[in-house]
């Protein structure tokens, strides 16, 4: 196949305004094949969310939501044999489906950068020795990286990089995963307690141990739930929940080590990491007894803490059936969102949080709500279809 240069300076479908508001996407997907998104503006001052219909679309191809950056999406589908993917501008409703990839194996993470002209799709797989029948071993991982600005896909080993990849999680069960970040230059995944992290313009590796990773294999509780990372401030942030509550770490930079070299929530050898809060369980619960009690269908293995908006300090969990919005400097808790789960045919809802560009083009969103009112999530509108 001739590479083709795909120049986004110049192509509408992609090129996207930066430094929009906060918002987040609902991903329906439906076991007969079809998905359904519906994205959703933030009030930056109450934390309330409404439905933005010139945004939302469906589909009826299979897709996976993958990650966010900037106002793009990068989705997956199945292809000829593998999966493929495409980079998707909610914008303007037309998708960048990417030549075939040269991966043979699993891949077992994927992530989008994009500097709002040019854009990279980044895949990680297990790299092993087909011709002797070996590997995986701890290390052994390989990158194949697209490039809009070049069209094509360039194989990237990194050395000397020690990380244990021994039973990775299949990128095809992304809601087991957490999504990737793209933050400060560099894509970054939670991969087995580790965090990896790929700069882009550097075109180099790293590993971070995360806060809540154990030596014992036999004990991983905390990696059973569910986890998210996202950017406050312009640092990297780290949420977990555990049985005791919800928590929240800061990514540390060499120059910050001095300050908490002394702090007991902070061991410089062990990992690169501050505590911001704690969030407990007990405390959700007092908040409103209604939708947060033990007779209820939640459980502290399924709150699944997915984004946080700093204009209003509001961290955003997702509950079987509802999203409520914690503030973190007030303690205060409150439903925002609610959704269906309408029996066998309805397969999986995720939320991931999205950029909304500021772009002339984009038609003007709903009316925000006030504090304390709820959209209900419709299941099956009638949105835009998209052909992928």
């Amino acid at each position: 196949m001739e590479d083709q240069k795909i120049d986004c300076s110049e192509n509408s479908s992609i090129l996207s305004d930066m430094g929009g508001a906060k918002g987040f996407v609902c991903h329906y997907r439906f076991e007969e094949g079809s998905s359904q998104f519906i994205f959703l503006d933030v009030d930056q001052e109450t934390g309330g969310v409404s439905i933005n219909n010139a945004l939302s679309f469906s589909t009826s191809s299979y897709l996976q939501t993958i990650s966010s950056a900037n106002g793009l999406l990068l989705l997956s589908g199945f292809g000829e044999g593998q999966l493929s993917y495409h980079v998707f501008n909610p914008l303007t409703k037309r998708p960048e489906t990417l030549p075939p990839h040269g991966i043979t194996g699993e891949v077992i993470r994927s992530g989008l950068a994009f500097d709002g002209k040019q854009y990279q799709v980044v895949l990680v797989h297990v790299f092993k020795d087909e011709e002797n029948g070996l590997g995986p071993l701890p290390g052994d991982i390989e990158l194949e990286i697209f490039s809009s600005e070049t069209g094509a896909w360039r194989k990237r080993q990194p050395f000397r990089l020690s990380f244990n990849v021994e039973v990775p999680v299949s990128e095809l069960f992304t809601e087991l995963n957490t999504a990737p970040l793209f933050s400060n230059g560099a894509i970054h995944w939670e991969i087995n307690g580790r965090l990896l992290v790929y700069h882009v313009k550097d075109d180099c590796c790293e590993v971070i141990e995360l806060p809540n990773f154990s030596e014992d294999p036999s004990w991983k509780p905390t990696m059973t739930f569910r986890r998210c990372l996202w950017e406050s401030e312009g640092r990297v942030r780290y949420t977990y929940t555990d049985i005791y509550g919800v928590h929240t770490w800061n990514l540390l930079e060499e120059c910050e080590h001095a300050v908490y070299s002394h702090s007991n929530v902070y061991d410089r050898e062990k990992h690169r990491w501050a505590l911001v809060y704690t969030v407990d369980h007990t405390g959700l619960a007092k908040q409103d007894p209604d939708f947060l009690c033990p007779g209820n269908q939640w459980g502290t293995h399924s709150i699944s803490p997915f984004a946080y908006v700093e204009d209003s300090e509001t961290m955003y969990l997702q509950l079987p059936g509802i999203v409520v919005a914690h503030n973190t400097k007030t303690r205060g808790l409150q439903k925002v969102c609610g959704y269906e789960f309408p029996g066998t045919k309805f397969n999986c809802c995720s939320f991931f949080p999205f950029i909304q560009s500021n772009g002339r083009h984009q038609k003007k969103a709903s009316k925000s709500l006030q504090v304390g009112e709820v959209v209900d999530l419709p299941v099956k509108q009638e949105v835009n279809s998209i052909s992928f």
